[in-house]
């Protein structure tokens, strides 16, 4: 069939794309996925490798399954919060304002707790939950109690505009089962006979012609379409872009690859949140063999002894280490708005992702006084009575600069919240790779809506604004590109 658009990834932006633009039986939709549709359990990752800091190369967990990260997270579905969209905004982006995207929030969920408050979805497909209360385990209790007893706000509702300090973890599922797009808006939408979905096939690069879009070539095949909307997710859309012939002349040309265009804000702008943890060990009989990975999280006002700006977060996971071994509680400690940022560059027949931790003045600090905070909250009684000892790390430890910073160094992993690489920008940025109407500057008929759009960081974790902006740009094609705002 003539495809009107074409889709790379099936993740979980991707995934509410070709829904919502296969609802127009006139608009003809492919969805390309370089992963299978998931069968069952299995390992769906892309095997992707980041430099996380000093050198330091850890793997980068990214879903390569229809469903795309989504489908094999922790099925955490927290919003950034009003201050990221008002940034966003005042970049001289008002498509991207919150009252904007509010309204594309409430369109992805069904919140199942607050759909009754204006703010919130009673009808979207994506049901959104918490554990009550009564379920929450003996560690998250007390570490709950801990952090209001460090001066903080409980949440009832961590989605709420505004909402800081600590409260129960929003899920995408209904009872324990996993919620994805690939299950809330793909598998209703498969029926329809101007949607097609092919799996386990990759898009090797962008074809362009004329300075148009014209289609991929995917696993040898050029397949065409009238316009191309990526959605491959960060790293991956700035990487395909880079394939391409799209991104910094002199890197391309350097990597032996034909220059289409000129954007030297491809693959620059990365952001990622590093994360840490205090490991403790559960007292005998605290945390069930069946506990819930996580049932609390807190986005706290300020790190102690930095300005507020909603950066510090802290969630108790617990669950055997990936090792395995005895159940543990790990304390995980997140900077949501480091300074610092990554970037993603070819490098021979891949790519190297490096995300840049600790990079920028200041960065270290900010984690080493948030590691201090949460250790002084680890060590409230509420929470220290459900625990018999912490591991890796003691009380002279923390209490040392040199040591403290060296165990960051050792420890830092990231949290799974990268985003950029293709940011938007207004058109007098240089580094702006799309506008609010996610074109990409000078390739007629290409389009990205994804993660890596991100000009600004984001304090939560990212799976529900993926989402959002899966909606969000559907929308704007939908109405005629967003032309204005």
């Amino acid at each position: 069939m003539d495809v009107d658009h074409l889709i790379v990834g099936a993740g979980t932006a991707g995934c509410v794309l070709a829904a919502r633009l296969s609802e127009d039986p006139g608009r003809r939709v492919l969805l390309l996925e370089a992963g299978p549709d998931r069968t069952g359990d299995g390992a769906y990752d892309c095997g992707l490798r980041a430099e996380v800091t000093g050198g330091r190369v850890e793997g980068l967990a990214r879903g390569k399954v229809v469903g795309g990260s989504a489908e094999v997270n922790g099925m955490g579905a927290v919003r950034a919060p009003v201050r990221d969209f008002a940034a966003w905004a005042g970049l001289g982006l008002p498509a991207w304002a919150w009252d904007r995207v509010l309204e594309s929030y409430r369109r992805v969920e069904t919140d199942l707790q607050f759909g009754d408050r204006p703010y919130h979805g009673a009808d979207g497909p994506v049901p959104i939950t918490r554990d009550p209360v009564e379920r929450w385990i003996e560690p998250v209790r007390g570490l709950v109690e801990a952090v209001m007893a460090a001066g903080h706000p409980y949440q009832d509702d961590m989605n709420a505009p505004g909402a800081s300090g600590i409260g129960p973890y929003p899920h995408n599922r209904r009872g324990t089962a996993r919620m994805s797009t690939a299950v809330t808006h793909l598998a209703p939408a498969r029926a329809r006979e101007n949607l097609t979905v092919r799996t386990d096939l990759t898009v090797e690069r962008v074809v362009v012609r004329d300075g148009r879009a014209r289609g991929v070539l995917a696993g040898g095949e050029t397949i065409a379409a009238r316009e191309v909307i990526l959605a491959a997710g960060t790293p991956l859309t700035p990487a395909l872009l880079l394939r391409s012939g799209i991104g910094p002349a002199g890197e391309l040309r350097a990597a032996g690859v034909d220059v289409l265009a000129d954007l030297p804000g491809v693959g620059r702008r990365l952001y990622d949140q590093p994360g840490a943890v205090i490991p403790c060990l559960p007292a005998p009989g605290t945390v069930p063999a069946d506990a819930p990975m996580t049932q609390v999280i807190a986005r706290l006002a300020a790190i102690p002894g930095h300005a507020e700006d909603e950066g510090f977060y802290l969630c108790p996971f617990a669950g055997p280490p990936p090792d395995g071994g005895p159940v543990l509680v790990a304390i995980m400690i997140g900077d949501l708005a480091p300074a610092s940022r990554g970037s993603v560059t070819l490098a021979g027949s891949g790519i190297r992702v490096d995300l840049g931790f600790y990079s920028a003045p200041g960065d270290l600090a900010r984690m080493r006084d948030a590691y201090r905070h949460a250790w002084s909250i680890a060590g409230h009684d509420a929470f220290a009575r459900t625990v018999t000892g912490f591991a890796g790390v003691d009380a002279a430890v923390v209490a040392d600069d040199e040591r403290l910073d060296g165990l960051l160094r050792e420890m830092t992993f990231s949290r799974l919240a990268v985003l950029g690489g293709a940011a938007m920008g207004p058109d007098d940025d240089p580094e702006a790779v799309v506008g609010q109407d996610c074109r990409v500057r000078g390739v007629d008929g290409l389009r990205i809506a994804d993660l890596s759009i991100v000009p600004v960081p984001l304090r939560a974790p990212t799976a529900l604004d993926a989402m959002m902006i899966g909606e969000h740009a559907a929308a704007l094609i939908a109405a005629g590109a967003g032309r204005t705002p």
